[in-house]
């Protein structure tokens, strides 16, 4: 008897495929037709942020904005300011380069990644990283993130391994209405909860954050 463990691989395995080789190529997946993706963002329940996407892609090549706000209060006391932007260059489906800058309560990062040669060129605060050209960056747009095990924070440009876990095909609300989506879970040094359409557009995340709150990603 097949268990329901290797019918969920093997399922994972389908909805991947089906992913990387259907009406668009696999990069080209994960782009809305609108162009942007806006969410708020989520602390167990409360909003204190919004996080959002926008997209320029021709051809062969796709641009992607992206700029994350947090201003979590309590009692209108500043506890945790984060601003964020980003911009990533792709090209037939490989990152070409990275640039970001963040403010985390004051202390700002700077990050690039440029393509060099066979490989990525990480320049950071911890020092340079040439890392695998076919790495997928941790900005969670990108449908092909689930065919790695590993991926570069968008921040301090840090190496992390993880596992993909197929949860399942889920309905839920979005904008009003409910909507099929897929849910896959991350799991090990970078984790997060990953729904996408059946666009393989993302619509949802949740993970924990390190003072055990619970955040999520709305979409608007």
């Amino acid at each position: 008897m097949i268990s329901m463990q290797a019918l969920r691989i093997a399922f994972m395995a389908l909805i991947l495929t089906a992913g990387f080789q259907g009406g668009k190529p696999g990069w080209a997946a994960g782009v809305p037709e609108g162009r942007v993706l806006a969410f708020d963002i989520m602390r167990n329940g409360e909003a204190i942020g919004t996080h959002t996407y926008h997209f320029n892609k021709s051809t062969d090549r796709t641009e992607v904005w992206i700029k994350t706000y947090i201003d979590f209060r309590l009692l209108f006391i500043p506890i945790y300011k984060f601003e964020h932007e980003s911009r990533e260059v792709w090209r037939d489906g490989r990152l070409t380069s990275l640039e970001s800058n963040t403010n985390e309560n004051g202390t700002p990062v700077k990050l690039e990644i440029h393509r060099d040669k066979n490989s990525l060129l990480v320049v950071a605060k911890d020092g340079n990283l040439y890392v695998d050209r076919e790495i997928i960056p941790a900005s969670l747009w990108n449908h092909l993130l689930l065919n790695r095990n590993k991926t570069l924070t968008t921040v301090s440009g840090n190496l992390k391994t993880f596992q993909v876990e197929y949860v399942g095909e889920e309905s839920i609300d979005l904008r009003g209405q409910q909507t099929t989506t897929q849910h896959f879970r991350l799991i090990g040094e970078f984790e997060r909860d990953l729904w996408y359409d059946n666009t393989d557009v993302l619509v949802g995340v949740r993970f924990e954050a390190d003072d055990g709150s619970t955040v999520a990603y709305v979409l608007k």
